[in-house]
This record gives C-alpha cells, sequence and structure tokens, in this order.
C-alpha cells in the first residue's frame, strides 16, 4: 500500500513511487481492504484515487476495479449500505464482501471483474487486446463453481 500505519504512526511505502510500473497494461484492479479495521477504507481508497491517476483505457475512463471487503467472517461495522456508498462515490464498478478464510465470495468477484474487463475488451478500450489468445480462460456459464452455502458471511 501507499501509506502503512505503524503504532498509529503514517509513514510511506517505499514502493509507492512505483506504482505506475505496477499498473502498466492492467486490464482491471481489484483493490481489498480489511471489513474489521476502519483505518483500511482510506488506504484503499488512495490506491483507487492513485489507480486512476495512472492508467486509463483507450477512451481515458478509468481501469474497471472493484472493491472487495475482506474478513466479512468476522463481526464488524461495515454494513452493506456503507460498502454500496464506498463503490458508487469512488468509481468502483462493483464491491463484494468476501473472506478468504472462507472463500465466501471470491470467485463471484474474480467472475465478474472478468466479465466486466472482457466487455471492455470487445468495445475496443485496451490499447493491447487479448481475446482469442491461446490459453484464455473459458468464463461461460457452464463453468462449474464451488461456493460453501454454510457460511454466515455477508
Amino acid at each position: 500500500m501507499f501509506h502503512a500505519e505503524s503504532n498509529g504512526e503514517k509513514r510511506q511505502d517505499r514502493y509507492g513511487v512505483m506504482t505506475r510500473v505496477y499498473y502498466k497494461d492492467a486490464h482491471a484492479a481489484i483493490i481489498v481492504l480489511d471489513s474489521t479495521r476502519e483505518r483500511t477504507i482510506d488506504g484503499a481508497l488512495r490506491w483507487k484515487t492513485d489507480l486512476d491517476q495512472k492508467v486509463t483505457l483507450a477512451d481515458g475512463s478509468p481501469v474497471p476495479a472493484i472493491l472487495l471487503a475482506n474478513k466479512c467472517d468476522i463481526d464488524n461495522q461495515l454494513g452493506d449500505d456503507k460498502l454500496y456508498e464506498l463503490e458508487t462515490n469512488n468509481g468502483f464498478v462493483g464491491s463484494f464482501r468476501t473472506s478468504a478464510k472462507e472463500d465466501v465470495g471470491i470467485g463471484e468477484a474474480f467472475k465478474f471483474l472478468a466479465n466486466t474487463v472482457i466487455s471492455t475488451e470487445q468495445g475496443g478500450q485496451y490499447d493491447v487486446p487479448f481475446l482469442n489468445r491461446e490459453g484464455n480462460v473459458n468464463l461461460d456459464d457452464n463453468t462449474t463453481t464451488h461456493y460453501k452455502n454454510d457460511s454466515k458471511c455477508c
């Protein structure tokens, strides 16, 4: 991240100046916050702002980005309304409650973002097209997806 917090003190991440290299030729982005720590919201929004300033699609619009609110399996104060507000007010194409530990919402989020990228590519917005390349993953509706239905998350 751009800013790490250590003992309550903000400091510049040493890799923050290299983010343009990280974003080079990006077709999409996933920004993750910890839904149990409110201060990570600010960090996620800084990442989104930096992304939007440093990389755009061919028409000048932002690269599609989704917001993941991780740790939804743990009691937290980040409600659906707040997550939706973060999504709409900050230009995310979607937002998802996830749990990396319990594998909740991860596949859904990635499939959503992949389909968004495909739609964007079909609109001619990427400088380097990628559809129909050998070795691409098929995202049709016939793919088998395994979700844990017993989770109390989200």
